[in-house]
This record gives structure tokens, sequence and C-alpha cells, in this order.
């Protein structure tokens, strides 16, 4: 389970460990739980209390995470804004296109604004609940076509899901099950529009859905 787990984290963030792969792919339910690692990663600036801690916390994020996810918030943005019979293309087109550039940009600002008014553990939530999402897609959905998501969606158990939800419990109040309730229905909207405009998700859709949870996760903490 410990190569399993390297591999997750290998697999999700910019760390590189030596792990099992193989062993990740029948044990998807480590997910979230990497989300919760990254999550207290990028909390640390909110945790010590350093000024400008969102500005740290995004460094700290990009650092971490890397760019994969927002390579494919970039891709599903050009392909939301392509006409109907291009979306699958745009999905694939490897150039940023400006659907890409205004969802990126939409995004950096929404965690640079809100990143300032949520606490630390508001930060691990959004980032648990992120991952989670993806967690959802891997169970649940099917790929649009071969790749590293259908790769993982082979051994893919109703089960991971199961599993992957029990830290929800430590985070438990009303607020938090409203934002769970919130990301639940992101991801059949993303996963409704995924299969009407691309016939299926993909590595690109599932990074996209990290970052939409993420922001719209830490927006609603700080709002509630």
């Amino acid at each position: 389970m410990l190569g399993a787990l390297r591999a997750a984290i290998s697999f999700f963030t910019t760390i590189k460990l030596d792990g099992d792969f193989e062993s990740f792919r029948r044990n998807l339910w480590l997910t979230p739980f990497v989300g919760i690692l990254i999550g207290l990663i990028v909390s640390i600036p909110k945790i010590f209390d350093i000024p400008h801690s969102q500005f740290f916390c995004l460094l700290i994020y990009v650092a971490v995470e890397g760019i994969n996810h927002i390579d494919g918030l970039a891709d599903f943005g050009d392909a939301f804004f392509a006409p109907k019979d291009r979306k699958k293309k745009a999905l694939k087109d490897l150039n940023l296109g400006a659907g890409g550039v205004i969802f990126v940009s939409m995004y950096f600002l929404s965690l640079y604004h809100f990143l300032r008014y949520v606490e630390f553990e508001d930060l691990i939530f959004s980032q648990f609940l992120a991952k989670y999402v993806m967690l959802l897609f891997l169970v649940f959905s099917k790929p649009a076509w071969e790749g590293m998501a259908s790769e993982l969606m082979k051994f893919s158990k109703k089960r991971d899901v199961f599993v992957g939800f029990l830290p929800f419990f430590f985070f438990l109040d009303q607020e938090k099950i409203l934002i769970l309730i919130i990301s639940i229905i992101i991801f059949l909207l993303i996963k409704k529009y995924s299969e009407i405009n691309f016939g299926g998700v993909n590595g690109d859709v599932i990074g996209a859905s990290n970052c939409i949870t993420f922001s719209t996760s830490l927006i609603f903490s700080s709002l509630l």
C-alpha cells in the first residue's frame, strides 16, 4: 500500500517518489488523501500566519501540484468556447486559444482573491473535494478515448468512492455539507457536458474539474 501511496503522490504532484503505479490503479481511493496532503502543504503560509499568505499559498500550490491540471483547464476552456462541431478537436488541440486564456486567468484571479479570506482548514478541505471529484470521474465516467484517464478507469471500483469519502467526516459541519453538494453538482454538470460534446471524459476534463472544484470550494468557503 505504501507503494500505491507513493505512486499517487507522484502522479498528482511534482513530488516524484518511487512508487507502484499498478497498485495505485487498483486503489484509486487514495486520490482524495493526496488532496489532503497537497492542501496541508499549500496552507503552510496560513498556518504560520505569514503576511500576504494568499500570494505564497498560490506559489506553493503551483510548485506542488504543477501545471497538468491547469493545462487541462486551458484545453477545456478552448473546447467550451469552440463551435459544437469542433469542441472535441479543440479539446485535443495542444495550442492555447482564447477560451483557455479566459478560463486560466479567471482561475488564478479567483484563487488569489479568495485565498485571502479562507482559513487553512478550508484550503485543505477544498483540495480534498477537488481530488474527490476527480475520483468520481474515474469511477462513474466513461473515457472519450484511450489515454491516461482510461488506463486509470480500468480498475476503478465503487468501493473507491466510499473509502475515499471517509476523510470528509473530519470536516463535517453544515457549511461543508453544502459545499460538498455544490461539488457533486459540478461533477454532474461537467460529466453531462462532456458526454454530450466529447462522448466521455479524458484527462483534460478531469484536470479541469479539479481546478473548477478547488476554486468554487474556496469561493463558497469564504462566503459562508
